[in-house]
């Protein structure tokens, strides 16, 4: 049998979920804020570093020379080693480098397009070039004008570049401390989830959901069974005073009038169910439903005979939760002076709860809906703050027994809510032996 999860379980696991989805987002937005703030950082130094070697007399003048990069070369490879990035690349109006950290590349053409700096414009972006995937910088290189009227001309481009393996590789350094730091923070957010978790269970007393749905239909009985002391005493007044002025026949009539007769005991209201703790609740139902305006029966072929041990006593339990919260919805819904029907029986190894009521039904797209905490097709009034909750136990009952639930459309016009909850196998082989026995003495009379 499935076993259902605890409410203290519940509550750790649904805190540590959420602080651990909070965590992973909060890592996940900071190291994006952190790589984003580490390519910028790396876009300005690799600017200045380009812009200056642009700029530079030396590299401007070498351009002149019948050989540049004999010049060019060593200022490259100096400011490339003072900046810490992985290459400083300058190149003529063709693309015809004229430094690179591998002198093999001298003289050779650029991997990649450089026309965007010799347009003019500065490029900035992640290119693979003949030492890897880069994220870098290209700037143009401009010569002395003709006059103070005309543009420089464009001669040139120079290059800047990281690797994106080392860029990658300052950034897992980086991320080292804000891992920890998220680490920490789930550990102190889950020691705190314990704590809240230890904290509204003593609040509760230790009770589970089922437990305190007992505890809430301990209290309806209660209640009804006061109210109905009540009205009783108030009729016993009324018979005594009747009996004093010698009206005996009068007393009689309204006895009967007010429905006491039958009215006070279990049997009356369901003469074949056997179980104390369910014919009570179905007597105490009836007297409930016929202060609101409505009148329960309980049909005629249900049967129930009284707990045949431990497992039995359990099932029954469930029982009440159940068909106190289905009997409790269904004159909610009853027409002004409806009714309401219970059918209950073991049919095969399942037992059968079946509530029907005269009032305006469950559209079908709600059948799924109805059973979620919190959902109420009630109009609001003064027991809003209890509306949604009875079907959602039902439903964690059904679910705990690995039992069955189905809403349709009663004999009565309205609902009709059917639960089947399996019979334990211990007390289907107690009563199949009582049927043996019983069947043989009547064979032998």
């Amino acid at each position: 049998m499935k076993r259902a999860m605890t409410l203290r379980a519940q509550l750790l696991v649904l805190q540590v979920v959420v602080v651990l989805v909070l965590v992973c987002t909060t890592g996940l937005v900071a190291s994006a804020l952190q790589e984003r703030q580490l390519r910028e950082a790396y876009v300005d130094r690799m600017a200045g570093v380009a812009q200056s070697v642009a700029r530079l007399p030396a590299i401007h003048d070498a351009f002149d020379d019948k050989d540049p990069s004999a010049t060019i070369q060593p200022i490259a490879e100096v400011i490339r080693e003072a900046s810490q990035v992985t290459y400083v690349v300058v190149t003529d109006e063709n693309g015809v480098r004229y430094s690179h950290p591998d002198p093999d590349q001298i003289g050779q053409r650029v991997s990649t397009d450089p026309s965007v700096p010799l347009s003019g414009r500065v490029w900035t972006g992640t290119q693979t070039g003949t030492l890897g995937t880069s994220w870098r910088v290209k700037v143009p290189v401009f010569g002395d004008a003709a006059d103070d009227s005309s543009p420089a001309p464009v001669i040139g481009t120079a290059s800047v570049g990281i690797l994106e393996s080392e860029l990658r590789a300052d950034l897992n350094d980086d991320r080292g401390w804000l891992l920890g730091t998220l680490g920490a923070a789930a550990v102190v957010g889950a020691l705190c989830a314990a704590w809240v978790t230890r904290l509204v269970r003593r609040r509760i007393y230790l009770l589970e959901p089922d437990d305190i749905a007992t505890l809430l239909e301990t209290r309806g009985l209660a209640d009804a069974l006061r109210s109905q002391s009540h009205e009783f005493a108030n009729t016993v007044h009324v018979i005594s005073g009747l009996l004093e002025l010698g009206r005996t026949e009068e007393a009689v009539a309204f006895i009967e009038r007010s429905g006491y007769g039958g009215l006070l005991t279990a049997s009356a209201v369901a003469p074949g169910v056997r179980s104390p703790e369910i014919a009570a609740l179905l007597l105490v139902k009836a007297i409930t439903a016929r202060e609101r305006g409505a009148t329960l029966d309980v049909s005629e072929d249900s049967v129930l005979e009284a707990p045949a041990g431990p497992d039995d006593s359990s099932l029954h339990t469930d029982a009440l939760v159940v068909l106190g919260n289905l009997i409790d919805n269904a004159v909610d819904a009853a027409r002004p002076e409806g009714r309401v029907r219970v059918t209950l029986r073991v049919e095969g190894p399942h037992l059968v709860l079946q509530v029907d009521d005269d009032g305006p039904g469950i559209p079908a797209q709600l059948h799924h809906q109805v059973f979620k905490a919190g959902f109420s097709t009630k109009v609001p009034g003064d027991r809003e703050h209890s509306r949604g909750i009875g079907l959602a136990l039902v439903r964690r009952v059904v679910d705990r027994r690995d039992g069955e639930v189905v809403i349709g459309t009663g004999d009565l016009g309205g609902a009709r809510v059917r639960v089947e909850l399996p019979v334990p196998v211990a007390v289907e082989r107690v009563r199949a032996g009582v049927g043996a026995v019983v069947a043989a003495a009547e064979g032998t009379s």
